[in-house]
């Protein structure tokens, strides 16, 4: 079983913990993935910012577990010498347990980052924190690339989040990369929420608003058409999927997302696309082939309608911004 960890800090912010947290307990109340989701801090008891004071903490642990999860929850930064004293003993506890078990996955939230850069886990990295503190980031960790507008960042394994709404993005894609794209739309369907899955869109996009609905069957059926990217299916086989007509399915999904089934795959093809060309070394053909296309031609065909930049333009941007 997986440990999903929260570390609170003095003076945390109560959304930067309770959105992630809420999807990581998700995965566990909703028996979607085997994790054990806990809350860990230098006390037992920690301040929130917003004046709640949160109790029943767990002790840092001596050490973590190869593939846990870490989250570093943002704060309000503090020069007071008790909670300086705090971060200073949790920012050496937190860089020994990444020396011991360098597999764990790391992510902070908002201010978040703050803790990283002090452990030293943010030199030669890109990285990115809330707007405001973009640039005291900067400063007091030099060796950090620290990127400005972004959702999230990751990079070799550690994620750093703007904070705020954005951790929930954080969290979700997370579960994404981590059980899977049908499970954390399993979640963000739970709890109400649509999704932005790459760090580097600053604005929704229409697929994401597309999940923005309580609708039962065209939930199941995005679920179905998010889980077969690759295959190369109808609509007519979709809508015999759950024993309606393929008319009556196409207008149920366009009422409830305003957009139509086929630019509803489209979109998600390419975001998988993206993801495989920011991820991966395959070539144009090969992932036009992971995402259900019969031919280079038609995925690019599909691409440009999505993207304004061709596949290898983007998958080269990409490149040079993080050399």
């Amino acid at each position: 079983m997986r440990t999903i960890w929260f570390l609170l800090l003095p003076g945390t912010h109560i959304l930067d913990l309770g959105g992630p947290l809420q999807i990581m307990a998700s995965l566990e109340e909703l028996q979607l993935a085997p994790v054990n989701v806990r809350c860990i801090a230098a006390r037992q008891q920690v301040s929130s910012f917003q004046g709640v004071t949160l109790s029943g903490l767990h002790q840092l642990p001596d050490r973590l577990a190869p593939q846990d999860l870490l989250f570093v929850v943002g704060n309000k930064l503090s020069a007071t010498p008790a909670d300086t004293a705090i971060l200073t003993a949790t920012a050496r506890w937190l860089a020994q347990v990444v020396r011991q078990t360098p597999d764990i996955q790391l992510c902070s939230i908002c201010t978040g980052a703050f803790l990283l850069g002090e452990a030293g886990l943010l030199d030669g990295r890109q990285c990115t924190t809330h707007h405001r503190y973009v640039d005291l980031l900067r400063t007091r960790y030099p060796a950090a690339k620290v990127l400005e507008n972004r959702l999230f960042v990751e990079d070799d394994g550690v994620f750093t989040s703007a904070g705020v709404s954005s951790g929930t993005d954080l969290a979700l894609h997370i579960v994404s990369l981590q059980f899977g794209k049908v499970v954390a739309n399993q979640v963000a369907q739970e709890l109400v929420i649509y999704r932005r899955r790459a760090g580097e869109d600053v604005q929704l996009r229409a697929a994401d608003l597309a999940r923005n609905h309580i609708h039962p069957l065209v939930h199941a059926a995005q679920d179905y058409m998010d889980a077969h990217l690759g295959t190369n299916f109808s609509f007519e086989q979709l809508a015999s999927q759950f024993n309606v007509s393929y008319r009556h399915l196409a207008r149920l999904f366009r009422d409830n997302t305003g957009q139509t089934l086929q630019n509803y795959l489209r979109a998600q093809r390419i975001d998988l696309a993206r993801e495989l060309l920011r991820g991966s070394h395959l070539n144009v053909e090969q992932i036009a082939e992971r995402c259900g296309y019969g031919s280079s031609h038609a995925f690019r065909l599909a691409w440009r309608q999505e993207m304004p930049q061709p596949p290898l333009q983007f998958r080269h941007a990409l490149a040079n911004e993080g050399a």
